[in-house]
C-alpha cells in the first residue's frame, strides 16, 4: 500500500511541475485549462489511467477536477498540494526503512522549489543521532550517515582503513595489540609462546568463545581461517603476505594451534593480530557459501552485522561477547548519496559526525576530538611502464613544484600539513622547499623531458589535490591526464598499472611496525605494485632479515629505515598529513578516537543527566 501511495504522490508532483513549467505561469492554485491527452503526455500513460490516477488524487484532496462540458470546453486542473510536501513526506518514509539513496533521488525531478533540499536535510540531522531510553526498554540506537561506502567485510580483502574499521566491530584476532602500552595482548588466544628461533609458534585458545551464529569457536576454526588467508585469491591479494613464511598450520588439540615456519620470525605475533588474519566460523565461509553476495559477516566480535547493502549497514551488540558487551544496542549507518555536496554534507547538523570545523562550528556546549592520522597522502611513480617518470630528475622536478603549503592554502585543508614521511612527525618541521619552479625546469631539461604527458589517476576524494597537481606540473611545461578512478578500481592492479602516478595514501593502524612493513608487502598498494622486479626483491630481503631480529626496538629502527629504499630515489613523494575531527553531544560518553580516524563503537553510551556546558 505504501508503494502504491507513493508513486501517486510521484505522478502528482511529475504532473504539477509539468504544468508550471510548460505553461509558465507562477504557481497553480487556480484552475488550469488542461485535457486528458495532455495529461497522458505529461505522464508517459495512456488515457485510461490518466482517468484513473485523477480520481485517486481527487480523493486525496490533492486536486479540484473539473470535467469540460460540450465540445471545445477544456477541463481544468486545480492543485492544491505543494509538490514538495509530498516528497518530503515520503522521503522520510523512505529514510526510516533505511533507504537514504532513494530518498534523496524523489529530489531530482525537474521544477520543484531547491529548498526541498535543505528542508530534507534539516530534518535528517534531527534523525540522526542516539535514540531510545534504557529505562523503556527501547533499542538504544546511534544512527550515523556515512559518505563513502564500505566495499567488503572480509577480512582477507581488506584494504582500505574505512572497512578495516567495521570489520573490527564484527571479529577478533587472536591477539590484540594496545596503542597504549605498544604490545600485544590476549586477544582469542590467552597465552601464546615460540621456540628458541621463532620459527614454531604456539596459540592457547579461550574457552567458551561462541561465533555470531552460536557455536563455539575452536582451533579448527584458527586454522581453516589461516589457511584461507594464505590462499585465497591471487598473488596480489592485499593480505596474503601476513602468513607467507608459513610452512603448517596444525591443531594440536581442540583448544592448541601451532604454526611452523620456515625461517624464523618475530614479527608472527603482530601478524596474527591484523585484523585481516580474524577469525572465521569454518562452517560458514566455505568457498560456496562465500560466493553468496548476500552472505552476512560472522564472526566473534562485540557486534553482529545485521545489515549490509547499497542503503547503509547495521551492527547490534553481541549479548554473547566473550568480554565486556557493548553499551549500546544498535548502530545504523546510512549511506548519504553522492550528489550531495560538501557544503550541504557540512550543514547537516548530526549528534556525532566528522565536520570540518572551520567551515562549519560545532555548537559551542558539544564536545570537540582530534587525532594526527598515522600515514602520510603520497604520489607513487610507475616504474613497470615506460615514461618521463622514470627519469630521477624529473621525478626531483615534480617534488619542487608540489607546493604543498599552498595545496593546503588554496584548498582551506586547516586540518593538513606538508608532509616529509609516512608518520608525522612527533614535533613541528620547517616548512619545504617544495615551490622552485625555475629550478624544476633545469632538471627537466637536463633530464631531456620531450613534453610527454603522464596520466595520474585518484578517487574522488583526491580530486582537488590531483587538480592542483596537474596545475603545478602544466606550470612547468608537464602534461597531465587526470583519471579518476573508484575506490574498487583502485584494488585492480591490471588497472593501477596503466597509469604513470598515482595520488594515494597510507593510513596506519595502531600498530606502526605492522602497518610500516605492509606497505611494501600489500600486492596491490602502489609501493610494491609499481616497484621493479629488483626493487621488490630487496624489499622481501630486508623484511625478512628484519624479521629475523629478536629485538623489537631494533626491528622498529629498521622499518623506519626503510623509507630510504623509496625516498631516496624519489619514488615515492610525501604530500599530507592529516587530522581527524569528530564533534558530539556532551549526552554521549565513551568517546574514543583510533589512528584510522574513527571510534570505537563498543564503548559509546549516552549518559541522559550529562550538563551541557
Amino acid at each position: 500500500m505504501e508503494g502504491i501511495f507513493m508513486q501517486l504522490a510521484l505522478q502528482y508532483a511529475q504532473l504539477k511541475t509539468s504544468i508550471t513549467r510548460v505553461l509558465q505561469i507562477p504557481h497553480t492554485y487556480m484552475d488550469v485549462p488542461v485535457s486528458v491527452e495532455e495529461i497522458a503526455g505529461y505522464l508517459y500513460c495512456t488515457e485510461r489511467n490518466v482517468k484513473i490516477l485523477i480520481r485517486k488524487m481527487s480523493e486525496m484532496g490533492w486536486i479540484v477536477w473539473t470535467p469540460g462540458r460540450g465540445r471545445g470546453h477544456r477541463s481544468a486542473i486545480r492543485f492544491l498540494v505543494a509538490a514538495e510536501d509530498l516528497l518530503l513526506a515520503e522521503a522520510k518514509v523512505l529514510v526510516e526503512q533505511g533507504n537514504l539513496n532513494n530518498a534523496m533521488s524523489l529530489f531530482h525531478m525537474e521544477g520543484l522549489d531547491g529548498g526541498v533540499i535543505d528542508r530534507f536535510l534539516a530534518w535528517l540531522g534531527s534523525y540522526f543521532g542516539y535514540r531510545g531510553n534504557c529505562e523503556s526498554g527501547n533499542p538504544e540506537t546511534l544512527r550515523l550517515p556515512m559518505q563513502f561506502r564500505v566495499l567488503t567485510l572480509d577480512p582477507v580483502d581488506i584494504l582500505f582503513s574505512r572497512d578495516l574499521h567495521f570489520v573490527k566491530q564484527a571479529f577478533d584476532t587472536l591477539l590484540y595489540y594496545n596503542p597504549l602500552c605498544g604490545c600485544l595482548e590476549p586477544g582469542l588466544a590467552h597465552e601464546w609462546a615460540c621456540n628458541d628461533n621463532a620459527t614454531v609458534w604456539t596459540f592457547y585458545l579461550r574457552k567458551r568463545v561462541r561465533f555470531h551464529h552460536g557455536r563455539e569457536m575452536t582451533a579448527d576454526d584458527v586454522v581453516f581461517s589461516f589457511n584461507r588467508l594464505r590462499s585465497l585469491g591471487t598473488e596480489y591479494s592485499p593480505n596474503r603476505w601476513l602468513l607467507r613464511s608459513v610452512r603448517e598450520i596444525r591443531a594440536v588439540d581442540r583448544l592448541t594451534v601451532r604454526l611452523e615456519l620456515d625461517a624464523p620470525n618475530y614479527m608472527l605475533p603482530h601478524y596474527v593480530s591484523s585484523y585481516q588474519a580474524a577469525i572465521v566460523p569454518a562452517d560458514v565461509y566455505s568457498a560456496s557459501k562465500v560466493a553468496d553476495a548476500s552472505m552476512l559477516p560472522v564472526g566473534t566480535g562485540p557486534f553482529r552485522i545485521a545489515r549490509h547493502d547499497t542503503g547503509g549497514l547495521t551492527l547490534e551488540a553481541f549479548e554473547d561477547y566473550y568480554k565486556e558487551c557493548a553499551h549500546l544496542d544498535r548502530i545504523e549507518l546510512l549511506y548519504v548519496p553522492d550528489n550531495v555536496s560538501d557544503r550541504r554534507w557540512q550543514q547537516l547538523n548530526f549528534q556525532m559526525g566528522k565536520l570540518n570545523h572551520y567551515k562549519q562550528p560545532a555548537p559551542a556546549h558539544w564536545y570537540k576530538k582530534e587525532v594526527m592520522m598515522l600515514g602520510s597522502s603520497t604520489l607513487v611513480f610507475n616504474f613497470r611502464k615506460k615514461g618521463p617518470q622514470q627519469e630521477l630528475k624529473f621525478r626531483q622536478a615534480i617534488q619542487l613544484i608540489l607546493n604543498r603549503s599552498g595545496l593546503i592554502k588554496e584548498l582551506g585543508l586547516y586540518h593538513a600539513r606538508p608532509a616529509a614521511d609516512f608518520l608525522p612527525p612527533e614535533s613541528p618541521t620547517a616548512e619545504p622547499e617544495d615551490h622552485q619552479p625555475e629550478r624544476a625546469k633545469e632538471l627537466l631539461r637536463e633530464c631531456g623531458y620531450e613534453g610527454e604527458s603522464i596520466t595520474m589517476i585518484f578517487t574522488l576524494k583526491n580530486r582537488p589535490h590531483a587538480e592542483w597537481i596537474q596545475s603545478c606540473c602544466q606550470a612547468v611545461g608537464i602534461g597531465v591526464v587526470l583519471k579518476e578512478y573508484t575506490f574498487e578500481q583502485m584494488t585492480k592492479v591490471p588497472l593501477l598499472l596503466e597509469a604513470d602516478v598515482i595520488i594515494g595514501g597510507v593510513v596506519a593502524d595502531d600498530d606502526e611496525a605492522r602497518c610500516l612493513i605492509e606497505v611494501y608487502k600489500v600486492g596491490n598498494l602502489a609501493v610494491r605494485t609499481y616497484a621493479t622486479d629488483e626493487q621488490r626483491l630487496v624489499f622481501d630481503e630486508t623484511i625478512a632479515a628484519i624479521e629475523a631480529e629478536p629485538d623489537a626496538q631494533e626491528r622498529l629502527q629498521r622499518i623506519r629505515g626503510m623509507q630510504d629504499l623509496i625516498s631516496d630515489n624519489y619514488a615515492v613523494l610525501f604530500l599530507l598529513h592529516t587530522t581527524q575531527q569528530l564533534v558530539y553531544s556532551p549526552h554521549l560518553q565513551g568517546i574514543a578516537f583510533n589512528t584510522l580516524g574513527w571510534f570505537d563503537f563498543k564503548n559509546i553510551w549516552f549518559r541522559s543527566d550529562s550538563m551541557e556546558e
